[in-house]
């Protein structure tokens, strides 16, 4: 055996007697000295001045008694676990070969390195207090048993008041449901979210404090752990960051604390460090020191932890489902709305110019002009900051915004009125025809449009995404078709666009509230009375809607029906080779080629637009193109 150390004893317990077993196999029984755990306590005084190192196959509670022996007496150790003792193999990297276990235990250990203690306990792998659902978790444990014992321990959770002491008298007040303390190692899943800064010998102390404020952030907490980057510096959300040589913990009320597995204190809790004080046999793949330089200076990160003003609503009964608001943690974007609801002479003339062009675009039949209009018009902006006003009933906000839509929406009609009176021409385009049947699928798309408005509202990184939720929704061309329905004095063709801008706005504004709420943007939807309008708005707009889209779904199956159908009019067959279904002012308009042998005379061709009229409730105006065919 290479680089044995000099004068050793192992220490067993009980619980080990296999493995003091396969000690004395590899020894061949020559020459070693072997102890129990209770018989090297009561002679430690007598034996401890002739080590130089200690081998422990032990509980955790007998290795910590070994442990402070080593350390009080300059002793190296080595360590052979349990086989329940997984997580601790674990951390030290021991091979899994039992002899190359045996033969590292009894080499000269590596360099020293640091010894946490909690309340004057050794803490060998990690300290909690409270309760940290996944934090706490093994990582050799399975994907379902993890996730049992989870949502296991979710249940109930709530918040509590800490108060966290660093070495240079930083003081931290904020809630939490739990936290570890900790040096680097990588034992359990709580390993992932300690920045990548810290070793077992740069005499600070880790304090992971999770802080979910709702169901929905502690899910997506989850979602984060399992995908971390070990390289990342910056806490997950939901979670604070301390660094600290010292630390002091309070808690409003006494909490047990629980080392390595077992509780054996409770708060307050003083952390302290011993430099270098142990020297432990690792296996060569464990991390001591890390590559590049070692900060030693406190760290705090506590970003996404509740402070201040925040910590009153975040000590609740239990965690809400959605997040609290904080105008301190969203400040950035109460600021933007705010901006956005302001009515000033850019938005004036961006309004005038893009419903001009959507105008023009619309009578050209240009879908790149009509897109560009789109992109160009800034309705919403003021949209979703109306959201944001009713949700968190900002009476401010919310009249501004509303201002700003109701002058931006005269805006545009009275361009498009005014462009219409001056075309000589009124031609009926398909680009304004595909804006006179809004239907269901409409505000399916104004909702998702509106969700994407807000959370792209949200997050300043994806925040040029806006302008795709604009052509998707498509705001200005709706009321620009509205505007020349005005200026054409034809209601049907006002009405119709109309309710599809209508559609949008209304659209917008819930999916922009549900979105907002989602994101935590507000403890409760408080502008109740304002948003219940808008929920009546969008029923009421969902019924004509809704016998639009059903017009739609049968005028397809009557169109695919009366494909190569064949009709018998006054003994001569008739056959539908093509037909589309319009609305023109409020008639039903078939365009169709029909395929004949024989001439048709007024007589067949009324009897043959009697057979058509059946399917349809209101009259119909059937176009033919008659193709005779030998």
């Amino acid at each position: 055996m290479e680089s044995q150390a000099g004068r050793t004893v192992f220490v067993h317990s009980t619980e080990s007697a296999d493995v003091r077993d396969a000690v004395l196999r590899y020894f061949d029984n020559k020459g070693m000295s072997v102890l129990t755990v209770a018989e090297f306590l009561k002679e430690q005084k007598q034996i401890v001045s002739q080590l130089d190192h200690i081998v422990v196959s032990a509980s955790m509670t007998d290795l910590k008694s070994v442990i402070k022996i080593a350390v009080e007496h300059d002793l190296s150790i080595g360590v052979l676990p349990l086989g329940s003792q997984k997580q601790l193999a674990q951390y030290l990297r021991l091979p899994k070969s039992q002899d190359e276990q045996i033969e590292l235990a009894f080499k000269e250990s590596g360099p020293a390195q640091d010894l946490l203690l909690c309340n004057g306990e050794v803490v060998f792998l990690k300290a909690t207090i409270g309760r940290l659902p996944i934090i706490n978790t093994a990582r050799d444990v399975s994907i379902w048993n993890r996730l049992q014992k989870v949502f296991a321990e979710f249940r109930g959770i709530r918040l509590l008041g800490f108060e966290f002491i660093t070495a240079s008298g930083k003081k931290i007040e904020t809630a939490a449901c739990g936290c570890a303390i900790l040096q680097h190692h990588e034992g359990a899943l709580v390993s992932r979210l300690v920045t990548n800064s810290g070793s077992g010998s740069d005499g600070m102390i880790s304090l992971i404090v999770a802080s979910p404020l709702s169901v929905l952030s502690y899910l997506k907490f989850i979602s984060q752990v399992y995908k971390r980057d070990i390289k990342s510096r910056s806490a997950p959300s939901t979670l604070g960051y301390i660094k600290a040589p010292e630390l002091i913990i309070n808690s409003e009320a006494p909490l047990a604390v629980e080392i390595d597995g077992e509780t054996v204190s409770e708060t307050p809790v003083k952390c302290e460090v011993l430099s270098n004080a142990l020297r432990i046999n690792k296996g060569p793949g464990a991390v001591d020191t890390l590559s590049g330089a070692v900060s030693t200076k406190e760290q705090i990160d506590i970003n996404n932890l509740p402070i201040g003003s925040e910590l009153a609503k975040a000590k609740k009964k239990a965690i809400p489902f959605f997040s609290y608001a904080s105008e301190e943690r969203f400040k950035d974007l109460f600021i933007a709305l705010k901006d956005d609801a302001h009515l000033n002479s850019a938005y004036v003339v961006l309004m005038v110019l893009s419903t001009v062009l959507a105008t023009i675009g619309l009578y050209q039949n240009s879908t790149s002009v009509v897109i560009g209009a789109m992109l160009l018009a800034p309705l919403m902006a003021p949209i979703v900051s109306i959201a944001m006003g009713m949700l968190r009933r900002d009476h401010h906000l919310y009249k501004r915004s509303a201002t700003k839509i109701v002058v931006g929406i005269a805006l545009a009609l009275g361009s498009s009125v005014m462009i219409t009176l001056l075309f000589p021409h009124k031609p009926v385009t398909n680009e304004m025809l595909g804006r006179l049947s809004p239907s269901l699928l409409d505000l399916g798309v104004a909702i998702f449009a509106g969700i994407a408005g807000a959370y792209t509202k949200s997050h300043k990184e994806i925040l040029q995404s806006l302008a795709g939720v604009a052509i998707a929704v498509a705001l200005v061309p709706p009321l620009a078709v509205a505007g020349i329905g005005l200026g054409r004095a034809d209601p049907y063709f006002f009405g119709q666009a109309f309710l599809l801008f209508s559609t949008n706005l209304v659209g917008i504004i819930v999916a922009a509230i549900l979105t907002f709420r989602v994101l935590g943007y507000s403890a409760a939807i408080k502008g109740k009375r304002s948003i219940g309008y808008v929920v009546l708005a969008l029923s009421l707009i969902t019924i004509p809607l809704y016998l639009t889209y059903n017009d739609i779904v049968e005028k397809l199956q009557w169109e695919r029906s009366w494909q190569k159908e064949r009709f018998l009019v006054n003994n001569k067959y008739v056959i539908v080779q093509k037909a589309e279904v319009l609305q023109k002012h409020g008639r039903n308009v078939v365009i169709m080629d029909i395929l004949a042998r024989e001439h048709l005379t007024r007589t067949d061709l009324d009897n043959f637009k009697q057979k058509l009229q059946s399917n349809f409730s209101k009259k119909l105006v059937i176009r033919a193109n008659i193709i005779y065919i030998l």
